[in-house]
């Protein structure tokens, strides 16, 4: 039987859903958003038991087959990755459109924004693999004011269905009671997607900020979201299929040394008010970070259905005094009111940023896959990632490690992580932190433990130009 796995790309491709960048040949610029050309790359990571028989649908906006991929069928061994690069893809036609994914055994993917002309900006998501009817974008804004620039979304939306399907775009200005303006679609074909530029809807006022919710009364979407600040910033993130009543935040930054922070965005969809005092952030320091051992904030301010309340580690002094500060976070509800929570990171000393959607307290898996790892490649390119506990105790981990097209695993077994901790694997640095692999290395990674896990992986180059930041969560099996 096959799998169905689905991803939402602005650009060339994209999985079960979604629009991909193009890539040289196959390079397009992102509507009035901005003005730079993107291509995309999808890496799918086997996480099965057999080696995975794959095709690719490549689908244009309007349903059609786009081009001719010379990457329709391939084969990935058990645990190994495969990279598909659309620049490389000579069968496709410039444009932007989606990709549909089936496959033999389960698969995760991760797709990657990338400008290879000028000025670098990236962004990455992750394949979607559980359409939903309805889908929630914490933070949209158009033309709105920020200490790293204008500020510009897009929305992503893929019909994932076997039918045409009509949506539409609910857009809630922060504090807002009801809807702004809602933006109705109608005839998206089969696997096609479409991008919703905000800075273009005219409907909307300059400087908006608010919120989204993506919907349809019959058939299925996924949703991927697009916010620019400035001419070179982008955080890419997957849209919200389903609120919960706590999130773990694998890494906060506290205005550390190299100007990372973090600011979080949590999106009240109870149905009525927050009231003051009722979320709850609890916070864990890492051993090697300065400062207090425990940071617990609260929500200062009610917050209105629909609207979002921030916790940010720049201008927040006062409640985040100790600079160079990092660790895991939980934020839960006294009430149990449901919410989203959006993690958003960016360095104030250069353009890096990027965006994550938080881990669902609900989540219980014990294994987690990492698709693509690599130690301090010859390009630079390099990960960061960070396993978070999210039980009462203590968890014993074990780290597995395959080259990229298969090959003998390196096995680390015997680490540990204290309840609601996380531990960091950099593989930017030189050292021994994470000795198991060494430089040049290059393939996946899967995590399992004895307690509910998650992993929150960082794409970083050691010297970044532009912004070529990106951030997703790991696969939970």
């Amino acid at each position: 039987m096959k799998k169905y796995l689905s991803v939402l790309v602005i650009c060339l491709l994209v999985l079960l859903l979604g629009i991909a960048p193009i890539s040289q040949s196959h390079q397009m610029a992102f509507a009035a958003a901005t003005t730079k050309s993107f291509s995309s790359n999808y890496t799918l990571v086997n996480l099965g038991g057999d080696t995975a028989a794959v095709t690719a649908s490549y689908v244009a906006p309007n349903g059609a087959e786009w081009g001719n991929s010379i990457f329709k069928s391939f084969s990935i061994p058990a645990g190994a990755n495969q990279i598909v690069r659309q620049y490389d893809d000579t069968g496709l036609t410039p444009g932007r459109g989606s990709v549909v994914i089936a496959s033999s055994q389960p698969l995760g993917a991760l797709v990657q924004e990338i400008v290879r002309t000028g000025v670098p900006s990236s962004g990455a998501y992750t394949g979607i693999d559980a359409p939903s009817a309805i889908w929630y974008v914490p933070m949209v804004s158009r033309k709105g004011s920020s200490a790293t620039g204008t500020a510009n979304s897009q929305i992503v939306i893929q019909n994932v269905g076997t039918s045409a399907v009509n949506f539409t775009v609910a857009l809630t200005a922060f504090g807002a009671a009801s809807p702004t303006y809602t933006k109705s679609y109608t005839g998206l074909a089969a696997g096609a997607s479409i991008l919703y530029d905000i800075e273009e809807e005219t409907n909307l006022p300059t400087g908006f900020w608010g919120s989204a919710v993506v919907s349809t009364a019959s058939g299925s979407l996924g949703v991927v979201s697009h916010l620019f600040f400035g001419a070179d910033s982008l955080m890419a993130f997957n849209g919200f299929a389903a609120p919960d009543t706590s999130w773990f935040i694998p890494l906060l930054y506290v205005r550390l040394g190299n100007s990372l922070t973090t600011s979080l965005a949590i999106q009240n969809l109870s149905g009525g008010s927050i009231p003051v005092g009722d979320l709850t952030m609890t916070c864990t320091k890492n051993p090697a970070a300065p400062g207090a051992g425990t940071l617990t904030l609260t929500n200062h301010t009610a917050i209105p259905n629909n609207g979002a309340y921030t916790f940010n580690t720049l201008t927040d002094t006062a409640r985040f005094p100790d600079a160079g500060w990092y660790g895991s976070c939980k934020i839960s509800s006294a009430t149990a009111k449901n919410t989203v929570a959006l993690v958003m990171y960016r360095y104030t000393a250069n353009a890096e940023q990027a965006a994550y959607g938080a881990v669902p307290g609900s989540l219980s898996s014990t294994k987690v896959s990492v698709p693509l790892v690599a130690k301090r490649l010859a390009n630079g390119y390099a990960n960061v990632v960070t396993i978070q506990n999210l039980s009462n105790s203590t968890a014993n981990v074990t780290i597995t490690y395959t080259p990229a097209g298969g090959g003998t695993p390196i096995v680390r077994s015997g680490l540990t992580i204290a309840a609601g901790d996380s531990l960091i694997r950099n593989f930017r640095l030189t050292g021994t932190e994470s000795p198991e692999i060494g430089a040049g290395w290059v393939g996946s990674m899967s995590v399992s433990a004895d307690k509910p896990i998650a992993a929150y992986v960082a794409n970083t180059y050691l010297n970044p130009s532009g912004d070529q930041f990106m951030a997703y969560l790991g696969f939970n099996y």
